[in-house]
């Protein structure tokens, strides 16, 4: 049977979207595949959010150079890591967030004091912060600063954490297991070697530690596993324009 001009319609309308829709994955980073523009001593899968943070933790100068690494929850979002001198939360945590304020601008990073859950505060932070920089890959974003950790301190409670951009500014994030669960302390115990991965219940590591002599990590809650990669609307627009063309050749060969 012909087909009909509806289904012509819908044929060449699928073919269109399919050709002009990009199909780009957004990658989850890990510590086997990152490459950035600075160098650190150790490297960390972090448990949640598909977030890597690679360090270097001198003792000397007790400062702590890191970069941190996490793919956006949403197109143009912004991700963050903290210090926290208090508590394991995000309440009271010392912030750098990177985001873009304009859709057309380059990303930029920022301190932020986290007085509360309701309450994001941009301004001065309780740590001194050097170096500041970003760079970003297919909505990949990594932080890179050093703090100046207060001699004495023998581990760091650590939190990071992905959210959307509204109106320029970091909206509130997601409230599922893995942002609840973004949170862990750092040993700074630079004289003990590489840990082996803490493990869940299930007996699946929670976190992967590379590198030379490294600080134990614990979990500051209990945390699943990282969640599978995400795709940009682009690739998944694809996948429906395939199926319309592959339906609309069906109709027409009936």
């Amino acid at each position: 049977m012909a087909c009909s001009s509806r289904f012509v319609f819908v044929f060449v309308f699928s073919v269109f979207f399919l050709i002009t829709t990009p199909a780009v994955s957004q990658t989850t980073p890990s510590c086997k595949t990152i490459t950035t523009k600075k160098t650190f001593d150790n490297c960390i899968d972090l448990p949640t959010l598909n977030a890597v943070l690679q360090y270097t933790y001198d003792p000397t100068e007790s400062t702590l150079s890191m970069g941190f690494t996490a793919p956006t929850s949403v197109p143009d979002g912004w991700v963050a890591w903290a210090l926290n001198p208090k508590a394991t939360g995000m309440a009271g945590s010392q912030t750098l967030i990177a985001f873009k304020p304009t859709k057309s601008g380059p990303i930029t990073v920022n301190t932020y004091d986290i007085v509360s859950y309701g309450s994001i505060i941009k301004g001065p932070i309780s740590y001194n912060v050097t170096g500041l920089s970003t760079e970003e890959s297919n909505g990949v974003i990594t932080i890179f600063a050093t703090w100046l950790i207060p001699r004495g301190e023998k581990s760091v409670n650590v939190v990071w954490q992905v959210g959307p951009v509204e109106d320029g500014k970091p909206g509130a994030h997601d409230f599922t297991p893995d942002n609840l669960g973004s949170t862990m302390k750092l040993s700074l115990a630079a004289s003990k070697l590489a840990a082996a991965p803490a493990m869940s219940p299930t007996g699946a590591p929670t976190a992967t530690v590379v590198g030379g002599p490294v600080g134990v990590l614990e979990l500051g809650a209990e945390a699943p596993g990282p969640a599978p990669s995400k795709q940009s609307g682009g690739a998944k627009g694809n996948v429906v324009s395939m199926l319309m063309v592959l339906g609309a050749l069906l109709i027409c060969l009936l």
